[in-house]
């Protein structure tokens, strides 16, 4: 139980410092260096913490108000932690296949973070509601 404790521990401080404040610093201090994260909005992975750290600066000035909160408790089972989130920005320049025409974008998803034996994480899998983000910015109809 411990175990979980802490990984959970770990997963809440990334998700609030990393995707809620765009503290890039703390990619060094809770990351793996060969970690791996993936987005489906995303459309790639990515590597290292370079790459990792590369993410939140251009989202966060793409999309104005962008907050990450969790909507329910924090699954642990040794070295993995599942996290429900929400999210909701709106998008005032162009970042990736969004258009920075000024739309809401209020989305949930579910995130999947393993954690080594040092307590770093080594991967971020993340799996979102893309198709209402592609719905809410007019790039898809149904």
């Amino acid at each position: 139980m411990e175990l979980e404790e802490r990984n959970k521990g770990i997963a809440a401080r990334w998700f609030d410092e990393y995707w809620n404040n765009a503290n890039t610093s703390i990619v060094d201090e809770l990351c793996a260096d060969d970690v791996h994260m993936y987005f489906p909005l995303a459309r790639r992975a990515y590597d290292g913490k370079e790459e990792v750290k590369s993410i939140i600066g251009p989202m966060n000035h793409a999309i104005e108000g962008y907050h990450f909160e969790t909507t329910g408790p924090l699954v642990a089972e040794e070295d993995t932690v599942l996290c429900r989130w929400h999210a909701r920005g709106k998008v005032v320049k162009d970042f990736g296949d969004f258009p920075g025409n000024g739309d809401i974008i209020d989305f949930t998803g579910v995130a999947i973070y393993r954690i080594n034996d040092e307590g770093l994480i080594e991967e971020e899998f993340t799996e979102e509601d893309s198709a209402k983000v592609y719905r809410q910015l007019g790039l898809l109809t149904l």
